[in-house]
Parts: C-alpha cells; sequence; structure tokens
C-alpha cells in the first residue's frame, strides 16, 4: 500500500496559501484555523488537491438553491451518518 506524508500544519498552510492564489479557491476560517488531516493531505499534493477542492469551492459557495448554511448541515448529516468526525 502507497502512502503519503501529511505535511505539519504549518507547512500545509504554505501549501493552502499557494493552491489557492493559484487556482482562485476560497477558504473559510474555520478549515483554515483547524486544518485537518484530509485537508493537510489535499493542499499538500496539488494534483489530488486542487480539483477536489475547486468542486469543493462550487458545492460550497457558488450560488445555487441551498444556502450555506443548508449546505453546511447536510455536510454534517453525510459526514456523522458515515462516521466521520466533522
Amino acid at each position: 500500500m502507497t502512502r503519503l506524508r501529511i505535511d505539519s500544519i504549518p507547512e500545509a498552510m504554505g501549501h493552502a496559501a499557494a493552491l489557492t492564489s493559484a487556482r482562485g479557491i476560497r477558504w473559510a476560517d474555520a478549515y483554515a484555523q483547524f486544518p485537518s488531516q484530509m485537508g493537510r493531505l489535499l493542499v499538500t499534493r496539488e494534483s489530488y488537491g486542487g480539483p477536489f477542492l475547486e468542486l469543493f469551492q462550487k458545492i460550497m459557495w457558488d450560488s445555487g438553491p441551498l444556502t450555506r448554511q443548508e449546505r453546511e448541515m447536510i455536510a454534517m448529516v453525510a459526514s456523522r451518518a458515515s462516521r466521520c468526525k466533522y
């Protein structure tokens, strides 16, 4: 099984800054203040994280029939149902 090294929080935040400016991705303050291991992995590996974070941005922030709060609630319920720590 291939294992990927997850960067430290300071390293990951440096990658996040570069990735977000290069791709124009918005970060919620909460994600920047409390980076998860998955978030750190995504920003460390731009080839994985870039496309995923672009999709995440569209789902969570682009205009649509659901409010931002409703989208967060759906994400929380889905995470809870799959026993993921949200």
